[in-house]
């Protein structure tokens, strides 16, 4: 049994479970530290502390789409993003460094305006090639292609820990082939499982069987 399958039957993921997933962020730390040059900080509130699900995230990626791409909703759907992939980890001041520097935020949103419509690793690849982390990299791409069904061939998050449940170095480098080797591990396990899954329920099946096993 692969570990992406133990994982599966040991989580029983479901397209509900992603969709609630929440995790805990500082609003107050991202909209102070919120680069001004952007001109325009998204609608986080003044608490220490809230939560953000992926369905939110998902409405954020929604507006971007629905508004052409326009910047404003690319520079809120980045702050709702971030939020939910850095949690309360010291990768908030380090994507706030990289937002900081004009010429990787200009190249980030030029990237994003070009997804619509890309394959998955494309997308992940042309993400990547602007500096961004391939971590935040991948859930910009997954977010953006919308809530997945059964038949999405769409991106999903990779991390070390997902990256080493499916087989493949830890290392957080991964170049686009090692992108598309890790959505084909997560498809043909989820095909063996249960084919009716979307892909990103195998996806939160790694995360949280790696986190269960800490």
């Amino acid at each position: 049994m692969t570990q992406i399958a133990e994982a599966l039957e040991a989580i029983k993921p479901s397209a509900q479970d992603v969709l609630q997933d929440s995790v805990t962020f500082s609003p107050i730390r991202w909209k102070t530290g919120w680069p001004h040059h952007l001109r325009r900080v998204p609608p986080f509130r003044d608490d220490a502390t809230a939560t953000i699900t992926r369905a939110e995230v998902f409405s954020f990626a929604a507006d971007v789409r629905s508004a052409d791409f326009a910047r404003e909703q690319i520079i809120d759907f980045l702050g709702a993003c971030f939020a939910y992939v850095a949690g309360q980890s010291n990768q908030v001041m380090q994507m706030q460094a990289f937002l900081r520097n004009k010429g990787n935020a200009s190249r980030l949103l030029g990237a994003i305006r070009k997804l619509d419509g890309a394959a998955p690793v494309d997308a992940y690849a042309s993400l990547v090639a602007t500096g961004l982390a391939p971590k935040y990299a991948s859930a910009v791409a997954y977010f953006l292609a919308g809530e997945q069904d059964a038949s999405s061939e769409a991106p999903v998050i990779i991390c070390s820990n997902r990256a080493r449940l499916a087989g493949l170095s830890a290392e957080a480098d991964w170049s686009p082939e090692d992108y598309a080797a890790y959505l084909a591990a997560l498809s043909s396990a989820r095909d063996a499982y249960d084919s009716s899954l979307p892909l990103d329920a195998v996806e939160w099946a790694l995360r949280e069987f790696a986190r269960r096993s800490e």
